[in-house]
This record gives structure tokens, C-alpha cells and sequence, in this order.
């Protein structure tokens, strides 16, 4: 019997494409950041549908180069088990597992990546073109008054920049096609990875911008693409800088308002300009055009060799310098070599290599290896932005060498011919490359559809449907595994939160809210903390200390167990004898926080001969 055209729509509509399309728009416009916030839904929906597609459809071909990067999740939460901060090492192996759920989904999407690099590039579109418009409206982005820089809908500028730099060799593309289209789209991201003032965003733009040119064939297409949407890109950039409301921190809202208006319309008339310079067709490849582009690039690049080499030892000077004080978040930014940090930050998560060379401290867990090993206040991080020496770090020599091999499978999966195909094999290197210098791990909006893409680029089209009874159930298995530890994490914290905020108003609620959080997320010490804190409002100090005692049990090297028993200690049983080694683990494990001179009131009383206890 043949199929309505009802329910043809239908399985069109639930066909690997549109899922992965869905998906994409989905963590680009809700990724919610660098948290957990929103891990859950947007994780849970892939490992639903990727379950629900090797139900129906069978492993798609090509799967095993999804393999290294499934054992780097199961990798990372093994690391709970000798992980200095358990709790996190739980959170970095769910999201580990969430991209792992996306390359998946990709890889059912494989055969159609015409398709799908026409739907990233509007998918794309859209997320630069709400960013620019929280500048010009500034109503649609409050937060812009506090920090210009360029960051929503991602959050950070960073990884807004780095979507950028896949948005650019499919706008390239999309020209071949389309070209005002794809002139408008690398328009549009050159002067949103400006106004980001990601200095890594810009080299790597530079970077894939110049692998398209070459590997594409398509140069002289590419470099007509490139001056139409770059002339006017530049203008609005030019223009936007010079508007204190738009690129300023701080400014009032009134000014955000009157520069914004000005900044939409010169955006408008860029846009305009770029449209019709698109229009204008691309020099003839004859041999004369070739020979001046062969000089031209070799005089450019001769130039920046000669650049490079007379200012080499300065930018190193200046990028291995401690940073007194942070880049300023500003224009100016773009000309610094200063590392920000990053230095110290690689110089700190090797420490931790050099103590845990083969498993390494836990997934996740470099903050507690910073706070040991920092030198300032400054310098606080969670990560030490260098994604090879993050996961060497906290995963040990076995976790790198996953990393690396699910690197390497993924790239060698993506060596396709078609121009669709080459725009988006560039997607992973862009992020691999932007990730030795940032945190772009933490980050689902930028992460999911990067690994989907690679997926998609490393497995084959399936000749025809192979589902089995055994492989959906075990799809079906791990999927509800999958979605409990997602599930469980997320309770945790929410549970945690209420907890707290409970505090206040009834803290015999907040007992039980803290208990419910232990129950399922039994390796954090916020609920323990949470628990003492409302034990201690209801004086039941022999239950707070109990409380406080397992948490340094649960994380003996995270130094905030140390310095909330030392002070329960100090402060309420006033036993300075007694919390004296408690806040000296605690300065030991964070000498550079001044919670330390704690330490030495305790020490100062117990040496006067005063304390009794």
C-alpha cells in the first residue's frame, strides 16, 4: 500500500536531518553556556534521538570512528573514582557522553551534508544576526551596559567567536551558490568575531579562511567573497568602535540606545553594500589573474615572516609575563600578546600532570589544581584553557591519547570532495585549533553541533535501514543509563539550590531538601554544606560538625572542606586548638586565598597559651 503524503511528511519530518538540524538550533540558541543548566534537556533530547534511530535504523556505517570518543566519556567518569573533585568529574563525563550523543545523531544524518551545510549556514545566520541585533537593540541584551563585548546567545565571547569561524568557510561556500547569500553571512560574522575581541577567534578565522581558499579550488570565487563582504565589514567595524554605547563597558543605557540606533543603521547600510558588491562577478581565472594572486599572496606572506620575526622575542616576552591585571575587555585587546593568564594556567595543569601522570586529578577537576598552585588572586580558573593539556591534566596520559585518537578518527572520517563537504571538515579543526587556547570544552552550544557535523562528515549513508531486536535494546539501555546520571546530576543541583535558598525562612526544609540532593548526587559537598549550615541554624552543632567532618572525607583536597570545618571550628565551638590544622590544610591547598589569615588568628591565640580547647 502506498504511503499518504501525510505520512511520507511525517517520516521526513523524523528523519536524521531535520533531528539534526533541531538539535543544532536548539544548542546554539539554549546551550546555556558554561553550566549544567540546560545539559539535561538539550543532552537528553540527543541520546533520545540517537537511541531511537539505532533502534530503527541500526549502527550507521562508519561507526566505529565514534567509538574513541565514546571511551574519552566512559574514560572521564571513571576518573570519579580517584577524582579529587568527584562531583565535577561526574558533570565532565556527562557532557563528554552528550557529544558523544551528537556525533551520533550526525552520523544517521550522513549522505545528506549538502543539506545540512545549508541548514547550519541559516542556522548560523540567525544566531549572528540576534548578536549584532542585542547591539543595536539594546533592549534585546541588557547585559551588554556591564561587558560590550559580542557573546549572546552563546555566553562568552569566545565561543561566539569560534562559531564564527565555522560560519566563514560555509558563507564561502554558500557564495558559490548564492552569492549574495553567502557574502551577507561573512559579512555579518566578520563584524561579529570583531566586536567579540576574541584574538584567538580572529587567528583562526584566518586560518580556515585560507584552508578554504586552498583546498576548495575556488580561490579567486573565495577572494571576490572575501573584499565584498570585507569592505563594508570593515566600515561597520570601523563605526562601532567609535561608538562608546556600542563598544564600551559600562556605558548608560540612553547612550547603548542613541549609539545602538546609529550602529543598526550603518550595520544595514553594510549589509546593503555587501549585497551588491556581491553582485559584481569574479575576475576570469587567466593565467595573468593567477600569476598577480601567486605574487600577492607570496608578498604577504613575506611580510608577516618579516613582521614576525622582528617582533618574536617581544610578544613572547609578553605572552609568558605574569599579567598583573586582566586584557582589558576593550579594542585594544586585539593588539596584545599578553597570554591573559593562560601561561600560568598551563604551567599550573602541568603541576598536576607531574603528580597523576597516568590517570591524572579527574575530569573537570583543574580548579582545585589552580587554587593549589596559583601565584595571585588574579588567576582564578576553572579550566586552563589548552584542551590537549586539559585533558592530560585531569585525565592523565590515557585520557590525552583519547582525546587525541577521537581527534584523529573524526578528521580522517571528514576527507571528502564535494565543496559542502570541505566547508564543514573545517568545523572540528577550527575547533580543535581554538582550543588550545580556550575553554571551548565547556561549551554545548559550540561543542554539539562541531562533534554533530564531524559525525555526520565520518560515517557513510546507510544502503538500507538494519534494525535488530538486540541493538535496540541495547540502545534502549544505555539511553535510560545515559539520561539517569544526566537526570541525577541536574536533581542534585536543583535540590541543592532550593536548599540553600531555604535557609532563611525554614531551614528544617532545607535539612530535607540537602538529604533529598545527597541522595542523588552523593558525591558534591554543596548539599553537605547546605545541610550544616541549616543544622547549625537549628544549633544542632554536633550534626553541623558530623556534616563538615565528610565533606573533607568526601574531597580531602578541595580546600573549601577545610576552611568551613576550621571556621565551624574557630568560630562557633571556639576550639582554635582544634581548627588549627584544619585551616593550615586549607592554606596549604589555597595559599593565595585570604580566608588565610584565619589561620593566623587561630595560630596567634593558640600560641598565647589562652585556649583551653
Amino acid at each position: 500500500m502506498l504511503a499518504s503524503p501525510g505520512m511520507r511528511a511525517a517520516r521526513e519530518l523524523w528523519s536524521p536531518l531535520p533531528v539534526a538540524l533541531a538539535l543544532t538550533a536548539a544548542a546554539l540558541f539554549a546551550g546555556g553556556g558554561a553550566g549544567n543548566g540546560n545539559l539535561p534537556w538539550l543532552g537528553g533530547a540527543a541520546i533520545l534521538a540517537a537511541a531511537a534511530f539505532a533502534a530503527v535504523r541500526g549502527l550507521p556505517p562508519g561507526f566505529p570512528l565514534l567509538l574513541p570518543l565514546a571511551a574519552l566519556a566512559l574514560w572521564c567518569l571513571a576518573s570519579v573514582a580517584w577524582s579529587i573533585e568527584p562531583d565535577r568529574s561526574w558533570d565532565y563525563g556527562n557532557r563528554t557522553l552528550v557529544y558523544f550523543a551528537f556525533a551520533l545523531v550526525g552520523a544517521f544524518a550522513a549522505g545528506r551534508t549538502r543539506e545540512l551545510a545549508l541548514g547550519l549556514a541559516a542556522l548560523c545566520g540567525a544566531v549572528c544576526a540576534w548578536s549584532l541585533a542585542g547591539k543595536a537593540l539594546p533592549w534585546l541584551y541588557e547585559d551588554y551596559g556591564r561587558i560590550a563585548r559580542l557573546r549572546g546567545p552563546v555566553g562568552y565571547w569566545n565561543a561566539l567567536a569560534l562559531l564564527g569561524d565555522v560560519a566563514l568557510p560555509l558563507g564561502l561556500w554558500l557564495a558559490g551558490r548564492r552569492r549574495a547569500a553567502g557574502a551577507l553571512l561573512v559579512y555579518g560574522w566578520t563584524v561579529a568575531i570583531a566586536l567579540t575581541y576574541s584574538r584567538g577567534g580572529v587567528a583562526v578565522a584566518v586560518v580556515v579562511v585560507a584552508a578554504w581558499l586552498a583546498l576548495s579550488g575556488l580561490w579567486l570565487q573565495g577572494l571576490a567573497t572575501l573584499v565584498a563582504a570585507g569592505l563594508p565589514a570593515a566600515g561597520a567595524i570601523a563605526v562601532a568602535f567609535s561608538l562608546s554605547g556600542v563598544t564600551s563597558d559600562g556605558a548608560s543605557h540612553a547612550t547603548r540606545v542613541h549609539d545602538g540606533l546609529l550602529f543598526g543603521a550603518v550595520l544595514l547600510a553594510g549589509a546593503g553594500a555587501a549585497w551588491a558588491l556581491s553582485g559584481i562577478p569574479p575576475p576570469e581565472p587567466v593565467p595573468a589573474v593567477r600569476t598577480a594572486a601567486i605574487a600577492l599572496a607570496i608578498v604577504a606572506a613575506a611580510a608577516a615572516c618579516l613582521v614576525a620575526a622582528f617582533h618574536a622575542r617581544t610578544w613572547w616576552d609578553e605572552f609568558t609575563a605574569p599579567a598583573a591585571a586582566e586584557v582589558p575587555n576593550a579594542g585594544s585587546r586585539l593588539a596584545a600578546a599578553s597570554s591573559n593568564h593562560r601561561w600560568v594556567w598551563w604551567k599550573e595543569a602541568w603541576r598536576g600532570v607531574e603528580g597523576h601522570p597516568l590517570a591524572g586529578t579527574g575530569a573537570g577537576s583543574f580548579e582545585l589544581t589552580n587554587l593549589r598552585y596559583r601565584s595571585s588572586t588574579l588567576d582564578r580558573a576553572e579550566e586552563p584553557h589548552d584542551l590537549p593539556l586539559q585533558f592530560l591534566s585531569e585525565t592523565g596520559a590515557v585520557g590525552l591519547a583519547l582525546f587525541l585518537l577521537a581527534a584523529a578518527a573524526l578528521l580522517r572520517g571528514a576527507r571528502r570532495p564535494t565543496d559542502p563537504e570541505t566547508a564543514l571538515a573545517l568545523a572540528l579543526p577550527a575547533y580543535l585549533l581554538h582550543g588550545l587556547v580556550d575553554i571551548d570544552w565547556d561549551f554545548a552550544a559550540v561543542s554539539g553541533p562541531v562533534f554533530l557535523v564531524a559525525g555526520a562528515l565520518a560515517a557513510r549513508a546507510p544502503a538500507a535501514a538494519r534494525a535488530s531486536f538486540a541493538t535496540g535494546l541495547a540502545a534502549a539501555g544505555v539511553a535510560l543509563a545515559a539520561l539517569g546520571s544526566l537526570l541525577a546530576v541536574w536533581l542534585g543541583a536543583r535540590w541543592t539550590d532550593q536548599a540553600f535558598d531555604a535557609l532563611g525562612s525554614d531551614p528544617a526544609r532545607a535539612v530535607t531538601l540537602a538529604k533529598r540532593a545527597r541522595s542523588v548526587q552523593p558525591l558534591s559537598v554543596d548539599p553537605l554544606f547546605a545541610q550544616a549550615l541549616a543544622e547549625q541554624l537549628r544549633r544542632r552543632y554536633g550534626e553541623t560538625l558530623g556534616l563538615l567532618q565528610e565533606a573533607t572525607r568526601l574531597q580531602p583536597e578541595n580546600a573549601e572542606t577545610w576552611f568551613r570545618l576550621g571556621e565551624f571550628d574557630f568560630r562557633v565551638r571556639n576550639c582554635p586548638r582544634t581548627a588549627l590544622p584544619e585551616l593550615d590544610r586549607f592554606t596549604a591547598l589555597n595559599p593565595q586565598d585570604p580566608g588565610n589569615v584565619e589561620y593566623d588568628r587561630a595560630l596567634a591565640l593558640v600560641n598565647s597559651g589562652k585556649p583551653v580547647c
